[in-house]
């Protein structure tokens, strides 16, 4: 079935799909992880939580990168062939340019199952685990952060202020702690240095102080009373931690199957709507990766002479373009506005449209180009600039540069 030159066609698609897969999502990981990091430090949670987030984002930016990759893999391939006059050996030999597409078609299927399996199953779980990752983070699930210096809140009405820390809580110096309890009674404590020991609970926390002094004060009693310790342990409560609610709350965090099986068993209109059109929606942007070849071909192939970056930028503008009309089309059947097919669907039948357009163009019209009429509009507006009097130069001008 496939032979030399399908494979050779093959590898020239595969370079920049995965160069542009791997740059994209490197990108957009290193963008993230800066504010991840930030975000840890100010909670104080461990900072192997950072990769484990954005473990949990890369099919996030898979699924967005996969699409570009692949539009700009075929669109390059073909080019490069054409600039070389490769595509015109082969085309020689008896190949047509369907026949030449060969590789990338069964490329787009194999790709178009990766990103259902990406956009159906393994994203929606991926997204439920960094959500839940980020409540754990937030909610101080990964331990409290008590910073040197300042006044911790550690609920229950507890507060501890500690002025240096070693040893990751060994060893602690400065320490000021302040319990409020029901019925106005507060007790505070301050000690000279001190320790935390963990307990086999692990609710619990136990603050071993030395050389210190507690103070009682009761409203109902006319005056405080005050003790002085050498050593003193002071057990007090971690805050509670809320368990984080269960998969399925939003529909990105629902798998194909589940969107499916929800859109036919609510009772809701409202959410009838929502659950529809992100199955119609997933299910066409994985479909849109079989059209990809044919725009990407149709785009690239072109006289030799006149080469020029408009198909590369038109098909990446026309495929983000798609995809922000599906987010719409989405949101807008979740408002009630429109069906979900129509909404969804008009955009998706315009791209498949434009893509037959562009390969029928390139394939079956000699010597057409899908893209002549904006280059022969913009060269017209480009000359009816040049023309005005004002860019050309004076007579004047004209007979100094001759003289």
């Amino acid at each position: 079935m496939f032979k030399k030159v399908d494979f050779y066609i093959l590898r020239q698609v595969m370079t920049p799909l995965l160069m542009t897969v791997g740059l994209s999502a490197m990108l957009l990981l290193l963008e993230k992880m800066l504010r991840l990091f930030d975000l840890v430090a100010n909670q104080g949670g461990p900072v192997g939580v950072v990769f484990r987030m954005l473990g949990n984002l890369i099919p996030q930016y898979i699924g967005l990168a996969l699409p570009l990759g692949f539009l700009l893999g075929v669109l390059l391939a073909f080019r490069k062939l054409a600039s070389s006059s490769e595509l015109e050996a082969l085309q020689s030999s008896g190949m047509s340019l369907l026949r030449l597409m060969r590789g990338p078609i069964c490329l787009s299927f194999v790709l178009m199952v990766i990103n259902l399996a990406l956009l159906g199953y393994i994203q929606p779980r991926s997204f439920y685990t960094y959500q839940s990752l980020m409540f754990d983070l937030t909610s101080g699930a990964f331990g409290t952060s008590i910073k040197p210096g300042e006044y911790n809140d550690l609920g229950n009405g507890f507060t501890l202020r500690i002025e240096k820390a070693y040893d990751g809580g060994q060893r602690l110096e400065g320490i000021f702690a302040q319990k409020e309890r029901p019925g106005g009674k507060v007790t505070t404590i301050t000690a000279r240095e001190g320790s935390f020991l963990a307990t086999p609970d692990g609710r619990t926390v136990l603050m071993r102080l030395r050389d210190g002094v507690i103070v009682d004060v009761d409203p109902k009693k006319p005056a405080p009373r005050v003790f002085s310790f050498k050593q003193h342990d002071y057990p007090f409560e971690m805050p509670q931690i809320e368990e984080f609610r269960a998969r399925g709350d939003k529909e990105r965090e629902l798998t194909l199957p589940e969107l499916w099986s929800e859109a036919h068993t609510s009772t809701k209109a409202k959410q009838v709507r929502v659950y529809t059109s992100a199955f119609i929606d997933r299910l066409l942007r994985s479909l849109t990766i079989l059209v990809l070849p044919f725009m990407a071909v149709g785009l690239g192939v072109g006289p030799k002479r006149q080469q020029k970056q408009l198909g590369l930028v038109v098909g990446v503008i026309l495929l983000l373009t798609l995809h922000k009309m599906l987010e719409f089309g989405t949101a807008a059947a979740g408002l009630g506005d429109g069906s979900s097919l129509l909404n969804l669907g008009l955009p998706f039948v315009a791209f498949n449209a434009l893509a037959g357009f562009f390969f029928y163009t390139t394939a079956y019209r000699i010597g057409a180009r899908p893209l002549g009429w904006i280059e022969n509009g913009w060269e017209a507006i480009v000359n009816t600039v040049q023309k005005v009097s004002f860019f050309r130069p004076s007579d004047e001008q004209a007979g100094e540069g001759a003289a």
